[in-house]
C-alpha cells in the first residue's frame, strides 16, 4: 500500500535549491514513488504560497512528484475541526506569537494533510502545535519538520518502505492508485 505524502513549502524549495539534506532525500523519494511505495498529494496551499516565489519552480517539482494528486479543496466536518483544533492551541499555548498570514496557511494545509497523508512535512513550530492536538496520534501521522535531522529521518523511512502495485492508467484517465485517500483526486496529467 502506498502512503500518502505532503511535502510543505520549505521541503519543495530544499529541494529545487539543492540543499544538501534535501539533495540526499529527492533521489530517495523518487524511487519510494517509482516503485508505488508513496504518493505526494498538491494541495491548494501550494499554489497560494508558491506565488511569492516565481523564480523558483517549486510547482513545476510539485506536479512532477504528484502525477496530479491532489487534496480535497473543499474541507468536510473531519478538516474543520482540525482546523479548529489547531487554532485553538495556537490561541491557548502562544498568545504572545503575533499572528502571521504563514501560520494561517500551515493550518489550512494541516487541517486538510492530517486526516488524508500518512507522511506530513512542516516547520518545527507547525510540528510542535500538532503534537499538542494529538492530531497526529489520531490519523496516525508521522510528522517530519525542515531540520536536517528530520530530513534524514524521511529519507530513511522512505528507504524502508515496501514496494506496491505500480501505478496503472485507464484509457482517457488520469494514474489511480487505490491505496490512496478515496477523497483525493488525480488532475488529467496531459
Amino acid at each position: 500500500m502506498a502512503l500518502l505524502l505532503y511535502l510543505d513549502q520549505n521541503y519543495l524549495s530544499g529541494i529545487v535549491k539543492r540543499k544538501p539534506a534535501f539533495r540526499e532525500l529527492e533521489p530517495v523519494l523518487r524511487a519510494a514513488i517509482g516503485r508505488g511505495a508513496v504518493a505526494v498529494a498538491e494541495s491548494e496551499v501550494h499554489r497560494l504560497e508558491s506565488a511569492a516565489r516565481p523564480d523558483l519552480p517549486v510547482l513545476e517539482l510539485l506536479r512532477e512528484l504528484s502525477a496530479g494528486l491532489t487534496l480535497p479543496n473543499e474541507r468536510g466536518a473531519v478538516e474543520r475541526n482540525c482546523e479548529r483544533r489547531l487554532e485553538t492551541i495556537l490561541e491557548r499555548d502562544f498568545p504572545e506569537r503575533a499572528s502571521r498570514a504563514s501560520d494561517r496557511l500551515d493550518v489550512y494545509a494541516l487541517a486538510v494533510a492530517l486526516p488524508h497523508c500518512r507522511l506530513i512535512t512542516c516547520d518545527a513550530f507547525m510540528a510542535d502545535v500538532v503534537r499538542r492536538t494529538g492530531l497526529d496520534v489520531r490519523f496516525r501521522g508521522e510528522l517530519f519538520t525542515g531540520r536536517r535531522a528530520d530530513v534524514g529521518r524521511l529519507r530513511r523511512r522512505l528507504e524502508r518502505l515496501p514496494s506496491a502495485e505500480p501505478r496503472r492508467r485507464l484509457a482517457g484517465e488520469g494514474p489511480r492508485h487505490e491505496a490512496l485517500s478515496a477523497q483525493c483526486t488525480w488532475k488529467n496529467a496531459e
